[in-house]
């Protein structure tokens, strides 16, 4: 075990600047000291950790494997300090000036957007969102979002982060009243060969609508894909076209009211949404504090 009081833990800040920066010259501007002072470290952390870290190249620096393996343990090591040092900071609602930025799944934004920006306006009203599209790239997300309502197709919960199940839900399929077939039973055939309307996988993050299918030798006819939810319950209402939807979305778009819907005839399918945060936020006091906001509003699903 290393001694820790022999351990200059800043070193681990000037590793993380090394990594996140790519450079010496990046790192030193990071931290507020100069290039040769970072070098000095480096070469300190070298010795205790007796591997080289890092290797210079004509673009910067490039981490040997040792330093890869390394980056996430001290990551999470200092988010877990700066956390706890932030605790003594209460977070006031009332008198917060900070911006949150949050992923969330297009299936539910409408629902939980205007109920979240008045429950800012009433508790908050200085404090601000940002949303983000889940398109963006996933690698370092965390370093970027601070909380993720998003889509989880089936039952089980994701692993790989803290979560919070908001809602678990049927699936149905939407059609207009007027449809050619809208009297007929939906089967897993016929829900194959209807032509779907569908939001795009970078909306949504999944394949296990095909993946359904594909298990029963079926593939569905895909002539449009959207990027939003908002498009799709006019294109049902006003062509052949059919979509999925979970069945709590019937009662909060008043779009859907004149579209018919029956259950999705892939038993296994279902739409499970959850709040989703990075294990180093998980005491932060303002998010703990929105996560709860979220959490409440989803409780007020099917409510007027």
């Amino acid at each position: 075990m290393v001694n820790l009081r022999n351990f200059d833990l800043n070193l681990l800040v000037i590793f993380r600047a090394i990594m996140s920066r790519g450079s010496i010259a990046g790192a030193a501007d990071e931290v507020g000291l100069s290039p040769s002072a970072v070098s000095h470290a480096l070469g300190r952390l070298r010795v205790m950790l007796n591997d080289e870290l890092f290797f210079r190249t004509a673009d910067g620096v490039e981490p040997t494997k040792r330093a890869v393996d390394l980056n996430a343990d001290i990551e999470r090591g200092l988010g877990f300090i700066s956390t706890a040092i932030s605790q003594q900071h209460l977070f006031v609602p009332a008198d917060a000036e900070r911006v949150f930025t949050i992923q969330v799944a297009d299936y539910v934004s409408g629902f939980l957007l205007p109920r979240l920006v008045r429950r800012l306006q009433a508790e908050a009203p200085r404090v601000s969102i940002d949303i983000l599209p889940f398109s963006i790239s996933q690698e370092g997300v965390w370093d970027r979002v601070d909380m993720q309502v998003r889509l989880t197709p089936g039952r089980l919960q994701p692993q790989t982060v803290r979560s919070q199940r908001l809602l678990a839900e049927e699936v149905v399929v939407l059609m207009r009243p007027d449809h050619p077939r809208a009297g007929a039973p939906m089967t897993a055939e016929l829900y194959a060969e209807l032509p779907h309307v569908k939001l795009s996988q970078s909306a949504t993050g999944t394949t296990v609508i095909e993946d359904a299918l594909l298990a029963r030798g079926l593939r569905r006819h895909l002539p449009m894909t959207v990027a939003s939810w908002f498009d799709i319950p006019d294109i049902v209402a006003n062509s052949d076209l059919i979509a999925i939807a979970p069945r709590r979305l019937l009662s909060l778009d008043p779009r859907l009211e004149h579209l018919i819907s029956a259950p999705l005839p892939l038993e296994e399918v279902v739409f499970s949404f959850d709040l989703c945060w990075d294990l180093r936020t998980e005491r932060e006091p303002g998010q703990k504090w929105l996560r709860s906001v979220i959490a409440d509003i989803f409780k007020t699903v099917g409510e007027p």
